[in-house]
């Protein structure tokens, strides 16, 4: 997976790089969306994994599936499939929204929360989640049960873990 990570990684910056420089950094993500979509249906990624074409084949029907997609994402696409290395194109969509977010000065935060919350206290959260953090944050709400109560907020790799389970394991680490 490491090493997965450091392929996607490189694809991704390369990829960043010539759509910053073309000044369309959404149309470039909009575009890797669809490359992603379409090579991420299961019967191309079977088609795709077959050990009876070979790699030209198998950039030449990348090529054919994405004749409506941007040069750019469809020259990745085949560069991918030449090299074998489709499987990558999921981390290579995350790392570029990534870049496209720290480039736009967006920040992601996943919250999870016990209990449904309603659409004006995600606002709220959101909202006291950029005057603290200084910057515009999309909020990402999904229902955990297991917290019992609280939140746990995840902003990139840092955890902000406010849940009654951690302070119950505490609690009982601390008792032990």
């Amino acid at each position: 997976m490491a090493g997965e990570l450091q392929i996607a990684r490189r694809y991704a910056d390369a990829y960043f790089a010539l759509a910053k420089q073309a000044k369309d950094i959404p149309a470039w993500r909009t575009a890797l969306e669809t490359v992603a979509a379409i090579l991420g249906d299961p019967k191309v990624l079977r088609t795709l994994g077959d050990p009876r074409f070979t790699q030209r084949d198998r950039a030449q029907l990348v090529v054919d599936l994405l004749k409506d997609v941007p040069a750019p994402a469809r020259n990745l696409a085949r560069l991918l499939a030449e090299r074998g290395r489709v499987a990558v194109l999921p981390l290579v969509l995350q790392r570029y929204e990534q870049l496209a977010d720290r480039e736009a000065g967006v920040l992601r935060a996943e919250v999870l929360t016990a209990l449904p919350v309603s659409a004006s206290l995600e606002k709220t959260i959101s909202r006291q989640l950029a005057e603290k953090l200084g910057g515009e944050v999309q909020t990402t709400v999904r229902q955990d049960p297991s917290i019992l109560g609280g939140l746990v907020i995840r902003i990139g790799d840092r955890v902000i873990d406010g849940s009654v389970r951690t302070r119950l394991q505490a609690l009982q680490a601390a008792l032990a």
